[in-house]
């Protein structure tokens, strides 16, 4: 009687299924959605844990805990799914409403306004990946046909190392290991040494439109909402999963 106890929490907690914003792209089970539970009286002890706040974990931290599915790994999760998860939790917990406190651009000044979470709207994938998550991309100015690839969590964490290293450096190398990661393929050549080469001499507008191209392709949750000013003028509010996203969970 005892086992079952003890395995009952287990077994019982309530969730719902969660699409995320990927589409699974990025993991190798290809999973569209997790089963999600929710927030309950202990994850407050997570919530309100100084150290947390400060030090950036409280988000996969509390992601790790609420997602139900043994075969996703937190750390193969890219942010816009993350952010889905968050946006379900505080949605669950606290209601869609969203009370932020904004700039007005015409008069300089401050406003409380309330947005609706229910409403954001996710974008995905825009163009066709092969087998590799790659899709075919022509350099206008170089006139060579690449395969390229969108930014794995892994490469995130990676470029983020790459940035604290060489902040004080003379010469940031950030933009041409980005592009490393990016291109796969320059004209069938496959081989990283001689992507690396080609890339240092990249013309830049082909180096831009290649980072455009990834902007607006990439899965994402869109987290922006218009917002009517009281000046009458229509601006977008961005949502933030800071202090103050997490304020509710707090009692405050």
């Amino acid at each position: 009687m005892q086992e079952q106890l003890g395995q009952q929490p287990e077994t019982i907690l309530p969730y719902d299924m969660v699409s995320l914003p990927s589409q699974g792209v990025f993991y190798k089970n290809k999973k569209k959605s997790v089963k999600v539970t929710y927030l309950n009286a202990s994850d407050e002890n997570l919530l309100a844990t100084p150290s947390l706040q400060a030090n950036g974990e409280l988000i996969n931290m509390l992601i790790s805990r609420k997602i139900l599915d043994k075969d996703i790994d937190i750390m193969d999760m890219p942010e816009c799914d993350k952010e889905a998860v968050l946006v379900f939790l505080r949605n669950t917990a606290f209601g869609a409403d969203y009370t932020v406190t904004l700039t007005d651009p015409k008069t300089k000044e401050s406003f409380e306004t309330t947005i609706d979470l229910s409403v954001l709207k996710t974008n995905e994938v825009g163009v066709e990946l092969d087998k590799n998550n790659e899709f075919d991309h022509y350099l206008e100015v170089s006139k060579k046909k690449v395969k390229l690839s969108f930014l794995t969590p892994h490469h995130e964490r990676t470029l983020k190392q790459i940035e604290e290293q060489n902040k004080n450096a003379a010469v940031n190398n950030y933009m041409t290991k980005q592009l490393e990661m990016l291109i796969k393929e320059i004209e069938g050549v496959r081989d990283p040494m001689t992507i690396a080469q080609f890339i240092q001499t990249m013309p830049i507008r082909d180096s831009q439109n290649i980072r455009k191209v990834i902007r607006e392709n990439s899965p994402s949750l869109d987290l922006t909402i218009p917002v009517l000013t009281p000046s009458n003028e229509e601006i977008n509010a961005r949502i933030t999963f800071g202090v103050e996203f997490f304020r509710p969970f707090y009692g405050i």
